[in-house]
């Protein structure tokens, strides 16, 4: 068989139309948008994380026309204000804002995924004022939202939504957990790092939202993380570009955590001397960093957070470092005088600021021998801090503080790969803390597990759990006991 001039043209023709077919298939999905910004709404997210109180006329007018991405970097430029400067003026405002926004626009994937992320950002403003039900009610809502979207669409922020969701609803307390499960609220710690990281690799391909990204993993490896010196130092690497004040005091914040004075130290350095001004949170942090080293330049930096910061986040705390500072230099007055500041302060949103005035209170008392030693372990100059320890006589300390010199010198020696002696000084501190309800007592018994567990003995190690199940009748009781039954089921 031939086939004739004609039937070959037609032939032809509908190879080349199948072909253009599937080549605009191609093209219309190569083309579908994987994030809901645009790229001019991502250059905007940028410079809010860069300059969180700039533009303040636009940040507090709704325009007469809003359109569905303006109006989502307006709300979202209102929640990282609020974050760094604490302006009660912005919070009232992110609430209004975001009620409208949801009776304002046509549903939309699009429009979803936004009222979503701000629903999220909302549970958060509430739960850092301890309005614990509005924000479990807001991250509630989000989620039953959260659940309706399709994952095809904007996978960026689905994925990076999904990280979200699995590391928060991670926390849900361990008697609370069954409850959660009824209304789908469980998550995964270890799948959300593992997405958040995947979301981020994915977020350097778009420059502008990379900020966002780093932001965001920084932020819950603080929270919930235990992310390692490395991966710390990544981010330092990865924010060199970003220029955000806010990420800077995030990444520090991480350092401080992961006992890297030193390096921590050259980061804070790194920092535009604008953002010192302009951002008086990277001040404290840079004290904290110095107090950890014993300098005295600690002083002018904590010194000048308080001087300059409106909000109250950490003020309760940066004052009692102050005291610190004059406790081991021995200068009474002064100490006293910030004592009673402390006691004085009346909010206290952050659980530094609680602890601090908790600790207080027997700042007047607490040897100075140690306190340098912790302070010196904080800042992981642990031979520094064990030559100060070595030199008091136990037979000296009040027995109130025999248990906290036993535990601090256990840690150092387990830092230091002393072993056996940190297990000899836990099990002192267990002793002495059978009547304790500090935290002493069931940490002691965790460190010890922890060092049982390198050595394969889950029997012993075991033993050294139910031990601090036992020890654990008072400070940050759903905290330890949600690492006993995380090294458990280890």
């Amino acid at each position: 068989m031939t086939f004739q001039p004609n039937n070959l043209s037609n032939y032809q023709m509908k190879c080349y139309l199948t072909i253009l077919l599937l080549f605009m298939s191609f093209l219309v999905s190569s083309a579908q948008e994987t994030t809901i910004l645009s790229n001019n709404g991502q250059k905007k997210l940028l410079q809010i994380y860069q300059s969180p109180e700039n533009d303040f006329l636009s940040l507090m007018t709704q325009p007469e026309k809003p359109t569905p991405e303006g109006e989502y970097l307006r709300l979202y430029h209102l929640f990282i204000a609020f974050q760094a400067y604490e302006r009660k003026l912005y919070l009232n405002s992110f609430h209004k804002g975001l009620q409208q926004f949801e009776t304002s626009f046509e549903p939309s994937p699009k429009s979803q995924i936004m009222f979503v992320t701000l629903l999220i950002q909302q549970s958060l403003l509430h739960w850092n004022q301890n309005e614990l039900t509005d924000g479990a009610r807001s991250f509630y809502k989000a989620h039953r939202l959260f659940r309706k979207l399709d994952k095809k669409q904007y996978t960026d922020d689905y994925l990076k939504l999904e990280s979200i969701f699995n590391i928060f609803l991670s926390q849900i307390p361990e008697q609370f957990q069954f409850l959660a499960s009824l209304f789908g609220l469980e998550g995964n710690i270890e799948l959300g790092f593992q997405q958040l990281e995947k979301y981020t690799l994915v977020a350097k391909q778009h420059a502008d939202s990379y900020c966002e990204a780093l932001v965001l993993e920084a932020y819950c490896q603080l929270k919930f993380g235990q992310a390692d010196n490395k991966q710390v130092q990544l981010l330092m690497q990865e924010s060199a570009d970003c220029h955000s004040p806010l990420l800077q005091f995030v990444i520090g914040s991480l350092a401080v955590k992961n006992k890297m004075s030193d390096k921590g130290l050259t980061y804070i350095n790194t920092i535009d001397k604008k953002a010192f001004e302009s951002f008086p949170l990277i001040r404290y942090l840079k004290g904290r960093l110095l107090l950890n080293q014993l300098d005295s330049a600690c002083l002018t930096s904590l010194k000048a957070f308080d001087g300059n910061y409106q909000g109250y986040s950490f003020r309760t705390d940066a004052l009692m470092r102050q005291a610190w500072w004059f406790h081991i230099q021995e200068e009474t007055l002064k100490r006293d005088s910030l004592i009673n500041q402390v006691l004085q302060q009346k909010h206290l949103p952050t659980s530094n600021d609680k602890q601090a005035q908790k600790e207080i209170t027997s700042l007047a008392n607490e040897p100075v021998s140690l306190l340098k030693a912790r302070l010196l372990f904080d800042g992981a100059h642990y031979l520094q801090a064990k030559k100060i320890l070595t030199k008091i006589d136990t037979s000296t300390i009040n027995s109130y503080y025999r248990p906290e010199y036993h535990y601090r010198m256990g840690k150092i020696n387990k830092e230091l790969k002393l072993n056996n002696a940190a297990l000899i000084c836990f099990d002192e501190v267990m002793r002495l803390s059978q009547d304790d309800t500090r935290y002493f007592g069931p940490h002691a018994a965790i460190e010890a597990a922890k060092i049982k567990l390198l050595q394969h003995d889950t029997i012993r190690a075991n033993q050294y759990l139910i031990e601090a199940q036992y020890l654990n009748t008072g400070q940050y009781k759903q905290d330890i006991s949600r690492i006993i039954s995380s090294m458990t089921n280890e």
